[in-house]
């Protein structure tokens, strides 16, 4: 018998608001995968200490629980004659590099150790043949992540979400696809917040924009995810901060606006202000916690609340590609389109209020509109008009 695992950081102990109950295990996931304990055969990873080194080596003896799959090898044929079996499953490999990214949806957590495969010894040890080799000195995660741990309701979680999960990865479901690959990314990209922000912020552009100019833009993705969402919706989850932290209450209205205007500055190359260094939206163990880092948190919470939405929601086929994401969104009248319309409309009735000069009866918002541009057209351009700023504020 042979086996793939990939490693879990912590399950939820004593200390932990929640603790995960151990008499579960193994908890059954899907198609095979259990949550389990390991015990890794004595002296099975000796022959790599000289190689990766003793702090790599020791970090992967300390895996205790993962994601393990079990399966039958395959025979290696060749000339017609059994020669041997298979060491590694491909297919095992991806399904458990799926699982885990859908659990990171649900869960994210540290990582000490990636996926490892091998056999099954007569004792039920884990024998190790292979393993992917972590970059334990890059990988690092928002501070609001740093103490979490699987707890119940995240194995529970992930048992509910894994199918349909699996089957959108499976399947042409490429926006939710590509923004689970963005994600992922992200998450493995430590050497620098500013390249892990820009990825989450993909993320995010591929859920709720597309290439058409009607559906793309700050200001028609800050809309959507505020429709979606809700606007009134925390980025902290209810078990996201420690009961010994305050809780600071903060809304996606509240942030989601400084979000893209943090993600514009560093797409066109400018310089980030200075207040989203020296603002302080709220405090961690180590004491207050940058606006900027508040902002990652927060596109990680809208990345995956997003898409545990649209697998709890069944909603896949509307996010298969721009056509039926445009559809979807074009219902809602939150569209570039719609926007300039309501500004026409609105920038028309203040230059008639203000000039008052001829109008005639039949002329539409948008002929005051051009007649407005032709007369002054440096006003035109001015998208700070109170008038529109009542409207979208």
């Amino acid at each position: 018998m042979n086996f793939t695992l990939y490693s879990i950081y912590s399950l939820a102990g004593e200390i932990d608001d929640e603790h995960f109950d151990l008499g579960l295990l193994p908890f059954n996931v899907t198609e095979g995968v259990y949550i389990e304990a390991v015990k890794f055969h004595p002296g099975t990873f000796t022959p790599h200490r000289v190689r990766l080194g003793t702090f790599v080596v020791e970090k992967m003896e300390q895996v205790r629980f993962a994601l393990v799959h079990r399966y039958q090898p395959k025979p290696i044929i060749i000339d017609n004659k059994v020669i041997g079996e298979q060491d590694r499953s491909e297919g095992s490999n991806n399904l458990l590099k799926m699982l885990a990214a859908c659990l990171r949806l649900i869960r994210p957590m540290r990582i000490d150790a990636l996926s490892m495969y091998g056999n099954i010894r007569g004792d039920g040890s884990f024998d190790v043949k292979g393993f992917d080799v972590p970059p334990l000195h890059l990988i690092e995660v928002p501070d609001v992540q740093k103490h979490f741990n699987l707890r119940n309701r995240d194995a529970n979680d992930l048992r509910t979400y894994a199918p349909g999960f699996l089957h959108a990865m499976r399947g042409q479901f490429w926006k939710f696809r590509m923004a689970v690959q963005f994600y992922n990314l992200g998450h493995f990209q430590a050497l620098d917040w500013k390249a892990r922000y820009l990825q989450w912020c993909s993320a995010i552009e591929c859920v709720y924009t597309s290439h058409s100019r009607d559906h793309q833009g700050s200001l028609v993705a800050t809309a959507r995810i505020k429709w979606f969402l809700g606007e009134g919706t925390y980025i902290y989850a209810p078990g996201d901060i420690s009961d010994l932290l305050e809780d600071p209450k903060i809304r996606i209205d509240q942030i989601v606006d400084d979000l893209y205007e943090m993600r514009n500055f560093m797409a066109h190359g400018d310089k980030i202000p200075d207040p989203f260094f020296t603002t302080h939206l709220r405090t961690g163990f180590n004491g207050p916690i940058q606006k900027r880092e508040v902002l990652l948190e927060a596109a990680s919470f809208i990345v995956r609340a997003s898409l545990l939405k649209i697998l709890r929601g069944g909603l896949l086929d509307n996010f298969a590609d721009a056509g039926p994401l445009s559809s979807s969104f074009r219902v809602t009248g939150i569209s570039f389109s719609k926007f300039f319309v309501r500004f026409a409309d609105n920038q028309a009735r203040w230059f008639y209020l203000q000039r008052s000069l001829y109008v005639r009866e039949d002329w539409t918002p948008a002929t005051l509109l051009l007649r407005f541009y032709a007369w002054c057209p440096h006003r035109g351009r001015q998208f700070q008009h109170p008038c529109l700023t009542a409207y979208f504020h």
